[in-house]
């Protein structure tokens, strides 16, 4: 169990590094964007550089940016509500904190099945984006994937914390 925990580890940096790519892709098609439609205002429409899908890509840019983090995230953004959990002892807390943990999983798990009947409804149907064409039944496999190594990594962090051989990160930190 040790090795597969540790291969979603990296699989989740890997990603969450990957979702950082894309934030700052997304950044830079939003400034490509606005310079290309005020040199074309600027100009009269004499030059245009405009581009077609910007919308689209910052969309995809930002749904696969947040899917990409959750994976590595899932163990160090709980909130905890000191006023509820202050007079716990450890080890209830730490179920509290696996129970959400696994929780969160089971709820990535259900969200990668959603994302690949969409996936084989859209690969059926032949459905495609409305700018670039292409075709949605990838960009829903390729979400199914990151929410799979979300469910997975939840359900062993939500375990390891539960059985004590996972720190929560607030316990790391104090």
């Amino acid at each position: 169990m040790n090795s597969l925990t540790r291969l979603t580890d990296r699989a989740a940096l890997l990603l969450y590094w990957l979702g950082g790519v894309l934030i700052v892709a997304m950044m830079l098609i939003v400034i490509a964007d606005v310079a290309a439609r005020g040199l074309f205002s600027l100009t009269d429409g004499q030059l245009d550089l405009t581009f077609v899908g910007g919308i689209e890509l910052v969309k995809f840019s930002l749904l696969f940016s947040m899917l990409l983090a959750f994976p590595h995230a899932v163990d160090k953004g709980q909130i905890v509500v000191d006023l509820f959990t202050q007079q716990m002892n450890a080890a209830r807390l730490r179920f509290f904190t696996g129970g959400y943990t696994l929780g969160f999983g089971l709820l990535g798990a259900a969200w990668c099945w959603r994302f690949t009947e969409a996936a084989h409804s859209a690969r059926q149907t032949g459905e495609l984006t409305q700018d670039l064409l292409l075709p949605m039944s990838a960009i829903y496999q390729a979400a199914s994937l990151a929410l799979a190594v979300l469910a997975l990594r939840a359900l062993l962090v939500g375990v390891n914390i539960v059985m004590g051989t996972h720190a929560p990160e607030q316990e790391r930190h104090s």
